[in-house]
């Protein structure tokens, strides 16, 4: 059988790897002739392994068809793009992330001393415009990619951390710290070569070094700046896991900031759809497996399973296919199991933390 190379955001569920994926480092990462899933597909992605090589076969198509035939089978996304609310939001969100980019920019290239007022407002706007916090998590997995990656990952993170901080229920002043933490966190990657920001293939080991000095290089450009000092932690300590297995310096759970802990979780939740890790199909519950299973270790579950659980139970009474092909609604959400609900299908209920094997493989 032929294969073909393909950037790691057009791998799907069920392609066949034709050769060893190796780490920056030279360490087999998913040998050949793995089936990919989300888990693993998420995993190359997080090494900055960009292209991969996979087997050339036709596509399977068992709903293809059908789903093209029946609008209630449309992708769940898609009628979300076509919606007014999705609209207004896409509308609201350009305009802002402009005047998001230039701050940053002044920052890093004209030594600008930080507005943080100034900053906040773009975002602070976006969400004003948009009331309900769950469906901005849809309306980003629906924005379309973007040329400046790195300006609207940190709009989104910043987002995304204010809605947690609101689920927390913090007040007004320490969900303003969030949303600017979430702005400057990876302000760093400004000052990495572009080359290796966008390079198409995977990093060497030096470059993979290069690219990790991005949370230095942002501390560094920060912190002789007028602003708290849970941002300029953020910047540096947001790739530390709970675990010890983090960078820059390892750190364990008791010795990394609660700031730079909400910011990690906003960060991964972000740059696992950012990177169109699920383009195509995606369904969010794929996203809650993978960082649930990392809930008790990498990340706090203090805020890890507030936040999983708030964006799983958004999802019920939501039409879904299961990996077996039903079609049934989320009726309750299983919080030992946050990605496996309890799913109606006709008269019967479907506990999928009890099916060994079932899942959900789409939101229709």
């Amino acid at each position: 059988m032929s294969d073909k190379t393909i950037f790691i955001f057009d791998a799907v569920e069920g392609d066949i790897v034709s050769e060893d994926v190796h780490t920056p480092d030279g360490n087999i990462l998913v040998k050949k002739d793995t089936v990919l899933d989300y888990s693993i597909i998420s995993n190359i992605s997080g090494n900055h392994i960009l292209e991969i090589k996979v087997y050339d076969r036709e596509s399977e198509q068992s709903f293809e068809d059908s789903d093209i035939e029946n609008n209630e089978n449309e992708k769940y996304f898609d009628k979300i793009r076509k919606s007014t609310q999705y609209k207004q939001f896409k509308q609201s969100y350009d305009e802002n992330i402009i005047d998001i980019k230039e701050g940053l920019n002044d920052v890093v290239t004209n030594n600008i001393p930080i507005d943080t007022d100034k900053l906040i407002e773009g975002t602070q706007q976006i969400l004003s415009d948009n009331k309900n916090s769950l469906q901005i998590f849809d309306m980003l997995h629906s924005m379309r990619q973007f040329d400046d990656l790195t300006y609207v990952h940190c709009v989104n993170v910043a987002l995304i951390a204010s809605i947690i901080g609101k689920w927390l229920g913090y007040g007004e002043d320490d969900i303003k710290i969030l949303i600017i933490s979430g702005i400057l966190h990876d302000i760093g990657k400004l000052m990495i070569p572009n080359e290796i920001l966008t390079k198409p293939g995977k990093l060497s080991s030096d470059e993979f070094k290069i690219m990790k000095q991005h949370v230095n290089l942002g501390y560094e450009k920060l912190k002789n700046q007028n602003i708290d000092m849970r941002v300029k932690e953020a910047c540096l300590l947001h790739h530390e896991k709970c675990d010890g297995t983090g960078y820059p310096f390892g750190l364990k759970s008791k010795d990394i900031p609660t700031v730079a802990k909400i910011i990690a979780v906003a960060d991964v939740y972000d740059a696992m759809t950012a990177a169109r890790v699920y383009r195509g199909a995606l369904c969010p519950f794929e996203v809650i497996k993978i960082m649930y299973n990392d809930a008790f270790t990498k990340f706090d579950p203090a805020y890890s399973l507030p936040f999983l659980k708030n964006v799983a139970s958004s999802y019920i009474h939501n039409d879904v296919r299961l990996s077996d092909g039903r079609i049934g609604k989320v009726i309750l959400i299983n919080d030992n199991a946050l990605h496996l609900p309890v799913v109606q299908c006709g008269d019967e209920f479907v506990d999928l933390s009890r099916s060994h094997g079932l899942n959900v493989s789409a939101i229709i």
